[in-house]
């Protein structure tokens, strides 16, 4: 009798543990021993759009937590695996902002007490579908414990829950443009904030890169918030970083950034600095070959206008000064606006058009042949200039214009490093740069108008400036050959063709506009070469070109250059030099000429086994402007030298000779 009454004991309790079970896996929360967990569900709708959100909550006991993606020094994250019917569809994990939980002497990322996990749903047959979630998830406190939910339910029995939508609002959706860069202990993200910031943290995607117990220091810069995070030791360099930030506790964005090796910014200046760099850069830029032709037909005018009023003088230079300072400035807004739009453009960024490079040859051909004739093919060409007493202000406004377009091949001394920091700073900065780079440029003729008299120090007008204006016609035609000769490294044989034939003709159709004597005849003409420009110029390439390979050197056996390959050879402990170029850049191809290209370089550099690379960018390449980005440059020629020992790359002069190039290389 005792032993049948055990018997039934024994069946009512597996029965009722049967039972207890159904109930938990029909039930929509369970508790797994440290937590209740349930699935919720929101509607959000809007005038946008509708959207539905399914969410995973956890009711913590008091002080317990669990974990974010990457949960820091220990745990780990949620996992969930959904069974549904086919007509539903659940999106990926959107993970909350999480908080800093600390366990000494170790710092986790997670969420205490309370958490809900969202996800989105989309139910196309908005059906009472069936839907389970199994959820593993580890939950801590002095212990950790691995526990378990599975939920099997539908979704008309899924309690409507508003608290998840605010768990969804604390998901990052806005990516925070950062710059972002390594050194031998830290990971520096500098960001822009418009009001004040007293805490930011930064909760990094990656376990095995930073100390995550280590204290995150921000620090208030001149013009951004500089943020140091401790790295880990092994931790040698990096290629992207990504993760939340989160500003003051109550914003989040999403880093996703390009990592730069702060060893190699070699160069830090302050706003003040890069002022005077540009200054002192623009007013060099005078002397460099590029702009030659053009200055030297701006001093001609000067010479003949030795007669005139101070006024008039005057005028005269102050016009010439806005044409450049404007034509800085719309440089300067054109770069911050294509920027924004996610263009990545640098200094003489318009010359790796072979559109523009081929107007320009056009361009410079047509002014020689006004200079070497008395061709009159209307003021506002042949006036260029202000050749004579009666060209107007127009012309020496459009010669300032047309002096800062051929200027943007020249990276002159300074201008490099002012222009690299420009680039990165807010619109309010990168202008006053720009315009400061203007005014070093235009102070020559700044000083002329406050003191007109200056210009009776020149000589005197004379049948000499005849012979000197025709002679300037062949700089002209040197600048429109070697415009040609760049437009054939970025196009083909047949756009040259194209290119050499609307030559010829414009020539053709200016020779006949002098035999014309009715303006009517000469409008026809100016009519009828428009159109052969259009057509001939309609189907080359503008600046969407994307090559690496345009430029080739015969001086050198070189290697082509790519972005991994500096941490390539110094990994292999390979000394290298790297020349940073491109066919448009006068200063490069002069470097190249009278330093690089010398025997006694060619001898060290093959004796010492350095390897020469060439990163030519002639053509567009945003690989080549983020690097020359992260070396705080924005233009070329940039010249990078590194040899084992050296716990740091070295930026080389811009300005190159013989001598300069080897005592680099022997003091570094």
């Amino acid at each position: 009798m005792l032993n049948r009454i055990k018997l039934y004991l024994m069946k009512f309790l597996k029965i009722s543990f049967l039972l207890l079970f159904c109930l938990a896996i029909n039930a929509v929360t369970v508790d797994t021993g440290h937590a209740n967990v349930s699935l919720v569900k929101f509607e959000n709708v809007d005038e946008a759009q509708s959207q539905t959100l399914i969410g995973i909550r956890m009711d913590m006991q008091e002080n317990w937590h669990t974990y974010w993606k990457n949960p820091g020094d220990s745990g780990g994250p949620i996992k969930v695996k959904w069974s549904h019917d086919d007509s539903i569809s659940i999106s990926e994990l959107y993970w909350p902002t999480p908080t800093l939980i600390p366990y000494e002497p170790l710092m986790t990322y997670g969420y205490k007490n309370f958490v809900i996990f969202p996800f989105e749903i989309n139910n196309s047959s908005n059906v009472n579908s069936h839907i389970e979630a199994n959820i593993d998830f580890l939950i801590c406190d002095d212990i950790c414990v691995p526990e378990k939910a599975f939920i099997k339910t539908n979704l008309n029995e899924i309690k409507n829950d508003a608290s998840l939508y605010n768990w969804f609002l604390k998901v990052p959706s806005q990516t925070l443009p950062v710059k972002a860069s390594v050194d031998s202990e830290f990971i520096d993200i500098r960001f822009s904030w418009p009001f004040d910031v007293s805490s930011a943290i930064f909760f990094i995607d990656n376990q095995d890169i930073a100390e995550h117990a280590a204290d995150q220091n921000l620090i208030k810069e001149e013009n951004n918030y500089l943020l140091k995070i401790k790295k880990l030791d092994d931790v040698k360099s990096l290629e992207y970083l990504s993760g939340v930030l989160s500003i003051n506790d109550n914003e989040s964005f999403i880093i996703d950034a390009e990592i730069e090796n702060a060893t190699q910014n070699s160069l830090n200046i302050s706003f003040l600095q890069a002022l005077i760099f540009a200054f002192v850069g623009g007013l060099i830029l005078n002397l460099m070959p590029c702009v030659f032709p053009i200055i030297s037909l701006k001093v001609l005018s000067f010479v003949s206008m030795s007669n005139q009023s101070p006024s008039k003088i005057r005028a005269h230079a102050l016009s010439f000064c806005a044409g450049v300072i404007i034509s800085f400035l719309l440089i300067g807004f054109a770069m911050i606006f294509l920027k924004q739009a996610g263009l990545y453009l640098g200094w003489g960024f318009q010359l790796q058009s072979p559109l523009i490079v081929g107007l320009l040859s056009l361009l410079m051909f047509v002014i020689g042949l006004v200079l070497l004739s008395d061709i009159n093919i209307g003021s506002s060409l042949t006036r260029l200039g202000g050749i004579g007493t009666s060209g107007s202000l127009v012309s020496s406004f459009s010669t300032g214009i047309l002096a800062v377009i051929v200027a943007s091949p020249c990276t002159a001394p300074f201008m490099g490093a002012a222009l690299g920091y420009a680039l990165i700073q807010p619109s309010g900065i990168t202008l006053p740069v720009f315009s400061a780079l203007g005014l070093g440029f235009a102070f020559p003729y700044f000083v002329l108008s406050a003191s007109p008299s200056l210009i009776n120090y020149l000589p005197k007008p004379g049948n000499w400036m005849v012979a000197l204006k025709e002679f300037f016609a062949f700089p002209m035609f040197a600048t429109s050959i070697w415009l040609i000769w760049v437009f054939s490294v970025q196009t083909s044989s047949n756009e040259v063709i194209f290119l050499l034939m609307t030559i010829l003709m414009i020539s053709l159709l200016i020779w006949i506009s002098t035999k014309l004597n009715k303006s009517s005849y000469r409008f026809v003409i100016f009519v009828i070469a428009a159109f052969v420009i259009f057509f001939q110029f309609r189907d080359i390439p503008s600046n969407e070109i994307q090559s690496t390979n345009a430029l080739k050197l015969e001086s050198y056996d070189y290697v082509q250059w790519n972005k991994n390959i500096e941490n390539e050879y110094k990994d292999k402990n390979q000394a290298y030099l790297i020349n940073f170029t491109a066919a448009w850049c006068i200063t490069c191809q002069t470097n190249d000429k009278i330093a690089l290209s010398r025997p006694n370089v060619k001898e060290y550099i093959y004796e010492n086994n350095i390897q020469y690379i060439v990163a030519d960018w002639t053509n567009k390449n945003d690989e080549i402007l983020k690097t020359l980005e992260s070396y705080d440059r924005n233009g070329v020629p940039l010249y990078i030298f590194w040899k084992p020992g050296m716990s740091e790359s070295k930026i080389l002069p811009a300005i190159l000779t013989e001598k300069i190039l080897l005592e680099s290389f022997n003091n570094s």
